[in-house]
């Protein structure tokens, strides 16, 4: 059961180097992505199913974490506080109309690439937790 929590912190950081990765090679043509999921009024239908199936993952990992008797610091803070921190995130960029207007905004590929190199730490960050999970 602590292993779906691992599979869930190291499928995190995976993410998060591939989408920098991908902000870092593509620079200011990652923005029409970015636009397209959360500057537009309706967004496109790749959102809609990668967001269904994260919650659907984080729901699987966090009922294998809540069900596991070895509950660690790191799991805790993996399963509850990174979670706590998309709903803020979400609330503050994804759903705010000024905050769509920031990630919009962003521009030229210095900038994406200064946003890929920023997110990293977060990535080396998933990858301890999930190792001490």
């Amino acid at each position: 059961m602590v292993e779906m929590v691992k599979i869930f912190g190291f499928v995190l950081a995976a993410g998060v180097v591939g989408t920098s990765l991908a902000m870092w090679v593509m620079g200011e043509r990652w923005q029409r992505i970015e636009r397209s999921a959360y500057g537009g009024e309706r967004r496109p239908w790749w959102f809609y199913v990668g967001s269904v199936l994260l919650i659907a993952f984080y729901g699987v990992a966090l009922a294998a974490f809540l069900g596991s008797p070895d509950k660690t610091w790191a799991g805790w803070v993996l399963m509850l506080v990174i979670p706590l921190g998309w709903v803020i995130k979400g609330g503050l960029l994804v759903f705010s109309e000024k905050g769509r207007k920031k990630i919009t905004a962003i521009a030229g590929d210095e900038g994406w690439r200064k946003v890929a190199l920023a997110r990293l730490p977060v990535a080396l960050i998933l990858v301890i937790l999930a190792a001490l999970a």
